[in-house]
């Protein structure tokens, strides 16, 4: 099935020699592919412009994303919507000469390059084929359902899970993302999946530690994901563990339209900046006397904004695209684990340039990109 990339144009377009105008109405909507609206969400007429085979084009790219705001507050679900376009074809008398109804097709929120002609039809939703992961975290791979792929798991050469991905009819289910633990895991590390499956409270020991550096749960070196008719594509996966910082979880709407997660493991800074405002007080009573504790010069509106910085450790060029697209990503959240709890946070990157870097030239592949958090330091939100 063809993919709308909203941020990119797509064209519908209708002709006919004795076409004098036309009309498009879109349907755009969630739910069952089935379940095509009663009204249109949009209804528009064109004149055709003068030539010897007379054509109509709308572009719709702009007017589907309206309707397709992709959020993320630790779930991993997909988002997409599906849409319909059905047209009609006029002569100048009003007549009307043709229809055209294309299929029904699924709109993500993601976009081409300029060089690209069409978009990637992979079953895979990600650019890179290396992935660096942390220990003991559950890691997920998006996968486009409608190539019904098959996802295999692997460990030193043998397999440890799978799964076989059918076609789904849901617009949330077109985007499966897939872990070692299959499609419906929300839950990051060992504590998380203990307290969501029922455990009162989680208490780590040096025993338990020292179980999971010898027994690694759900490890996995190397994935390959196959669809009918399309070559076998293979992820290298690298564990990394890391001791002395606490590595942040990143994740950002890709130029597929899913969520991918980008871990950065080295050590990160964070910064305050305010903005206020500020007057001179008349602090005099009726007495001509003034309290040498009151402020003269107050400062008032107050607005405190962070930012934090965070360094991603020695990856491979693969993670070149990686940055690229998490730059031109409009959303983009940070994962916080405070006490067991699970807390997602919108950032928005603020390093506005980057220099990509190769083993070749710069021997080892490193970055260090600056977040504003999107929101103010003190609630103001009324």
């Amino acid at each position: 099935m063809a993919r709308i990339n909203t941020r990119s144009p797509y064209w519908f377009y209708i002709e006919d020699s004795d076409l004098d105008y036309a009309t498009l109405k879109l349907y755009v909507w969630n739910d069952t592919k089935t379940s095509v609206p009663t009204n249109p969400a949009y209804t528009i007429t064109k004149k055709a412009l003068p030539s010897d085979q007379p054509i109509v084009h709308f572009e719709v790219a702009e007017l589907v994303r309206d309707e397709l705001d992709t959020i993320f507050d630790g779930d991993y679900t997909g988002q997409a919507v599906w849409v319909k376009a059905v047209m009609f074809a006029y002569d100048s008398g009003g007549s009307e000469i043709v229809t055209e109804e294309p299929n029904t097709l699924i709109a993500f929120d993601g976009y081409n390059y300029f060089e690209e002609q069409n978009a990637d039809e992979s079953a895979l939703m990600i650019t890179n084929r290396e992935l660096f992961v942390l220990e003991d975290n559950t890691f997920r791979v998006p996968i486009y359902t409608d190539a019904e792929p098959t996802v295999v798991f692997y460990k030193d050469g043998e397999i440890i899970a799978s799964e076989i991905i059918g076609t789904e009819s849901e617009s949330a289910d077109q985007i499966k993302y897939i872990s070692i633990y299959g499609d419906d895991v929300n839950w990051d590390t060992f504590e998380e999946r203990v307290l969501e499956d029922g455990g009162v409270d989680f208490e780590s020991s040096v025993c338990l530690q020292s179980f999971f550096n010898n027994y690694s749960i759900g490890a996995v070196d190397k994935i390959e994901v196959s669809a009918s008719g399309k070559k076998i594509e293979t992820i290298k996966v690298n564990v990394l563990e890391e001791c002395k910082y606490e590595p942040k979880k990143v994740t950002f709407i890709n130029k597929f339209g899913a969520l991918q997660d980008m871990y950065f493991f080295k050590k990160a800074v964070e910064m305050m900046t305010i903005e206020k405002e500020s007057y001179k007080s008349n602090i005099l009573n009726s007495n001509f006397e003034y309290s040498r504790s009151s402020h003269v010069n107050r400062d008032f509106n107050i607005i405190g904004k962070e930012s934090v910085t965070l360094s991603s450790g020695f990856l491979s060029e693969e993670y070149n695209e990686v940055f690229k697209q998490m730059m031109l990503s409009e959303k983009v959240w940070v994962t916080n684990v405070t006490e067991g709890v699970e807390q997602v946070l919108p950032i928005n990157v603020k390093t506005s340039d980057i220099t990509y870097k190769t083993s070749l030239n710069d021997k080892l592949v490193e970055y260090t990109i600056e977040f504003d958090k999107a929101y103010d330091t003190i609630n103001n939100i009324r």
